[in-house]
């Protein structure tokens, strides 16, 4: 019954035997067997009959509480028959819990990119460090794989070029305008890349780009139909530079009003007399005034009987 709890609570719906349960340095340490179907190879794809032998692997699993703990499961390694397959034999892998190369559960797999996706990379090294768990920032970012790219493209399309290395390479980035996310990253910023993805990825109705002219080339040669407009950031860079381009064209104008401005004599407006800011009465206040009045007081009469001075 024991054993059973321990399995409902550590491995819901996966198919394992826990053999025992063991505190080792504030770690716990699962002992724990297989009891999945027999394995399918990852080669050909074919279940396999014949048992080859077992082994064990340790897996880091999702925390309980604020314990760390460590699976070692048994696992079997089996005989592929297949003729034509190039495998000869294969570990087994069980569903929800192991993955091929992996020393982490699928399920803390699973955190630690939701982790990665949300904060990155230091970011999130330092928040596992505070849960408790072992991954670092190379490892996190190691987790986070490419979206799938769709067959065609959204309806309204963005296109902006950003830096992988400031100053040296640059690359492309389409995104979906409706639906606030990226659709793709093309590896450079030339009108030849982007005009091949739109020959490949076609549907955009609506462009929104800065005005640089390889996208412009692009949109012409592979997306003749597709209304281009300028979006909201760079209209107003624009805006702003055309300004002050113009202020600079007209600086000797703009000084010359200025100083007329200055010459004409402006006529004096009576300042304006506010009351006198009264202070709340408090205590302090009170006391203060009449420490104040009483020692000027001293201060005159002293001054009264003082003998005067003989010349």
């Amino acid at each position: 019954m024991a054993s059973k709890t321990v399995e409902g609570v550590l491995f819901p719906g996966i198919d394992v035997r826990v053999k025992g349960v063991s505190d080792s340095s504030g770690i716990l340490v699962v002992e724990a067997v297989s009891t999945a179907r027999p394995g399918w190879c990852p080669t050909c794809r074919k279940q396999a009959r014949r048992v080859h032998s077992s082994c064990q692997r340790t897996l880091d699993v999702r925390p309980l509480g604020s314990r760390r703990v460590i699976i070692r499961l048994q696992v079997r390694r089996y005989f592929c028959d297949h003729r034509s397959c190039s495998r000869t034999t294969f570990v087994e892998q069980v569903p929800g819990l192991s993955t091929r190369y992996r020393r982490s559960s699928a399920g803390l797999a699973g955190w630690l990119r939701s982790i990665a996706i949300e904060l990155g990379g230091r970011p999130a090294a330092r928040l596992c460090r505070r849960l408790r768990l072992t991954a670092g920032r190379t490892r996190l970012l190691r987790l986070l794989t490419a979206p799938a790219v769709p067959d065609r493209a959204p309806r309204v399309l963005g296109v902006d070029e950003f830096a992988f290395r400031k100053g040296c390479t640059y690359g492309t980035v389409l995104v979906d305008v409706e639906a606030g996310r990226v659709v793709d990253v093309l590896p450079d910023r030339t009108s030849e890349t982007f005009a091949a993805w739109l020959t490949e990825h076609p549907g955009a109705e609506i462009i929104c780009r800065d005005r640089a002219t390889a996208y412009t080339k692009a949109v012409k040669e592979a997306a003749p139909n597709a209304l281009e407009v300028a979006d909201r950031w760079h209209l107003l860079q624009n805006l702003s530079a055309a300004v002050e381009k113009t202020c600079h064209q007209h600086r000797d104008c703009l000084r010359k009003r200025a100083e007329e401005e200055t010459v004409t004599e402006v006529p004096e407006v009576a300042p304006m007399l506010l009351p006198p800011a009264e202070l709340p009465r408090t205590q302090i206040i009170e006391r203060t005034a009449t420490a104040t009045r009483t020692s000027t007081a001293c201060w005159r009469n002293a001054g009264r009987s003082a003998p005067s001075a003989v010349g």
